[in-house]
């Protein structure tokens, strides 16, 4: 999956868990899954910080619009 929207990413860890969770998987699978799941994982981190960060400089414009006024 090539999708960039953190809602995407999210569902596709989710799928990744249930499989390691659920299927009887070869040693090696469960790398390969585990490997992505933390890929994943990293991505939807990622993905939450830059928002976070975009919401905070968002609230200081606000802020800053407000005392000028």
């Amino acid at each position: 999956m090539d999708n960039n929207s953190f809602e995407d990413k999210l569902k596709e860890l989710e799928k990744t868990v249930r499989k390691l969770e659920e299927e009887e998987l070869t040693l090696d699978q469960s790398k390969i899954l585990y490997k992505e799941g933390i890929r994943l994982a990293k991505e939807c981190n990622k993905l939450l910080n830059e928002t976070e960060l975009e919401i905070t400089e968002l609230k200081k414009e606000i802020e800053n619009t407000d005392l000028q006024d």
